[in-house]
This record gives structure tokens, sequence and C-alpha cells, in this order.
């Protein structure tokens, strides 16, 4: 067998058969979540504490069902301007392979994970027509004493933020098959004017990573 072949096969089981945890069963309206402290999504173990650096955590959502997607907000107000994350933490492409070699899973791996990202760009541009693609690039980012290699693209566009229309920057980050299991995505938006890369580095590494490893 070769090894496209090989892969191809694993991304077929991947969609025949249910990976673990099961895929998200979406609700109708996201639910609020109230937490007076750090929140912890039990699925995962990943904990959203009430501040990251100058972040204040705003709003916890839960998308599904059964407690698999979940967002948690964080804004920061510097200088007028307002910095606006969110974090996510939901199942990444089920992936079930038998028997296969490792270097084969990787492989498929990489392609669901090129294949969910490009999913969530679509998301972006999609509604904004006139959204710029500026960069797209892998990135290293060390937390909890491990470097996390993952995906961030930049956008440009005109959209409402902070209570006016103004020309906006807004980043898309991900890391994929984290424990194996989950995905963590990462939006980042603030206007375009802003000189942001300090309170980015804050918000991608001060979010504790608690999920098991593999």
């Amino acid at each position: 067998m070769t090894k496209l072949i090989a892969i191809s096969v694993v991304i077929l089981l991947s969609s025949l058969l249910a990976g673990c945890p099961a895929r998200p069963r979406p609700l109708n309206q996201p639910q609020v979540i109230f937490s007076e402290g750090a929140y912890t999504h039990e699925r995962s173990g990943m904990t959203f504490p009430l501040a990251v650096g100058d972040f204040r955590r705003s709003l916890i959502q839960r998308y599904d069902q059964d407690g698999l997607d979940l967002s948690a907000g964080y804004d920061l107000y510097l200088r007028q301007q307002k910095i606006a994350a969110t974090v996510y933490v939901y199942p990444s492409p089920s992936l079930v392979s038998i028997g296969s070699p490792p270097g084969t899973v990787a492989s498929a791996r990489t392609f669901l994970a090129k294949r969910e990202f490009e999913a969530r760009m679509r998301e972006v541009l999609q509604p904004r027509p006139s959204a710029r693609l500026i960069e797209d690039t892998e990135i290293s980012v060390p937390i909890g004493g491990t470097l996390r290699v993952g995906r961030m693209t930049t956008f440009e566009y005109e959209d409402q933020f902070a209570g006016k229309r103004q020309p906006l920057r807004s980043h898309l980050c991900m890391f994929n098959f984290v424990g194996g299991t989950w995905t963590l995505k990462y939006r980042i938006t603030y206007p375009a004017s802003f000189e942001a890369t300090r309170e980015i580095d804050t918000i991608l590494q001060g979010v504790p990573w608690n999920v098991p490893k593999e």
C-alpha cells in the first residue's frame, strides 16, 4: 500500500468511525455558562482563568448538547483601545487508525488539520467579502514549558468594533490534535492602527493547557 493510499484509508476511517470524543451535537443557540472563578472544561481539562495578564474574562459559552464545544472571551482595554480575544476548545476531526504506521497517522493528522484550518478561515472570510489575508504562517508558542506548533493567519477588514465602525486586524490561530483529541482555536481582533504583538503573546501563552497528554 503506497503512503498516499494508506493516508486515504486512515482519512476514510476517520469519516466512517466515531473517534473519542464524539462529534458535537450543536445547540440551537449558544448557552452562557456562569462562573465566578476559574472555569474548567470538564471534557478536555482546559482551564479558563478570570484574568490572563491584563485581559479579563467576559463570556463563557457552550455550543453543543454534550459540553464538547466551548469558548471563553477575554477583553483588554488599553489606551482607549480594545483587544478582543476568544479561546475555543472542541474535538479535533475524528481519526481512527487500525494498525497504521505512526508516520501514516501523522500525515493523516496533518491533512485533517489543514482541512479544518481552511474551514475556519472560510468562516472568517465569507461574511466579510472585503477582508484581506495579509499573513499565513506556522507559529511556535511556549506553553506550559513545551513548544507548541500551530498555524496563524492575519486578516484586515473594516467592521463594527468597540462601538464604532473602523479598520480592524484579526488573527486566527489554531493548534490541532492537542492531547491527540482536541483543537484549540484563538480569534484575536483589535483596531488595525494598534500594535498588539505583546498582547497576542500574552493570550496565546497565558491560558493554561491542561489537556491530558495522548
